[in-house]
């Protein structure tokens, strides 16, 4: 059953050199989009007649956005969809995210984002994007915590890549599939359109929606690389921009990853095994994962200092806050 509009909205998510989480306010009055350096090379070129194939022009342009950069965060209400709604204030944020490949077998590649904020270099695990090419299935977000391996036809799957993005917790929040161009001037990618859960900035914020139909496009540019979505329900167009940097010291970062990449590699196992033995799957408690997420980031700063987590208490967060449809039940 399909739920009704209450707006539109847009996400934008620009990496330039550096990018972040919600650290500070950016000028209301700045615009999106971003000078381009007036050098750059593309990851693959068509003119050539040694061109890479596509499906290795795929694999670079996902390949081009690790790095180190500056995020921009917009959300921006753009279209009321519902009698006497009143569109809420747009949001600006930025920060400094570091992206890095943690797989990559050629079919499939995994992009990990960690936050390292301000002069002290905090650190925050942030959110993964999973790629594959030409998948069997598609994982998707059905509401209320569920999740659903959803078969795809030989038609939606020939030469197309699903992205499936992950919580910090490493948690699945949505998945979708696409292909990528590259005969456009640009290297972009464009989903189907897909369900995702509430943004957690509105998950004590909002009352008004329970989730959100989007399509996702990453772009490659001569700065870095924009994640947009276009979101109906709330209807907001979220966009953010990622630009390199070189002026912001990133390896409080790789320490992080490299004490605790043990670690959340036994998470992703898990969570990788929760998939593929349930066709669908509930997550709790939904919509606000905060408790889950803090178990587990508790756990995860025990293996930084030196410490070896027991298989046993990764099981025990995995019984308490995740389900099949058939038993799941709310955590006492």
């Amino acid at each position: 059953m399909r739920p009704s509009s209450a707006l539109s909205f847009a996400t934008l998510f620009i990496l330039t050199g550096c990018s972040g989480y919600a650290t500070r306010p950016a000028p209301k009055a700045e615009s999106i989009a971003q000078a381009a350096p007036a050098r750059y090379a593309r990851p693959c070129t068509a003119a050539s007649a040694s061109a890479p194939s596509t499906f290795e022009c795929d694999r670079l342009s996902i390949l081009a956005m690790a790095g180190e950069y500056r995020v921009r965060f917009a959300f921006d209400e753009t279209a009321a969809l519902a009698p006497g709604y009143s569109p809420h204030a747009a949001q600006r944020s930025a920060g400094t995210e570091l992206v890095e490949v943690i797989a990559d077998d050629g079919n499939a590649i995994s992009l990990q984002h960690i936050l390292v904020l301000g002069k002290e270099h905090a650190v925050v695990k942030h959110w993964r994007q999973d790629w594959r090419y030409e998948p069997a299935t598609v994982l998707r977000y059905r509401g209320n915590g569920r999740f659903e391996s959803e078969p795809l036809s030989d038609a939606q799957r020939n030469g197309a890549w699903s992205q499936t993005v992950y919580e910090v917790d490493d948690a699945p929040r949505y998945g979708g599939v696409g292909r990528w161009r590259h005969d456009i001037g640009i290297d972009a990618w464009e989903s189907d359109r897909t369900w995702r859960p509430l943004p957690r900035r509105d998950y004590s914020k909002r009352k008004d929606y329970q989730a959100l139909e989007v399509v996702n496009r990453h772009t490659l540019t001569p700065a870095g690389w924009v994640h947009e979505q276009d979101n109906t329900k709330l209807v907001l167009d979220a966009i953010n921009t990622y630009a390199h940097v070189t002026d912001y010291d990133f390896s409080a970062g790789r320490d992080y990853w490299r004490r605790s990449s043990a670690f959340w590699a036994a998470v992703r196992t898990r969570w990788a095994a929760r998939e593929n033995a349930h066709a669908s799957f509930t997550t709790r408690p939904e919509p606000d994962g905060e408790p889950r997420i803090d178990e587990f980031f508790k756990l995860a700063d025990r293996a930084v200092t030196g410490e070896a987590i027991a298989s046993p208490e990764i099981d025990a967060l995995f019984a308490r806050y995740v389900g099949d449809d058939e038993t799941s039940q709310p955590p006492p």
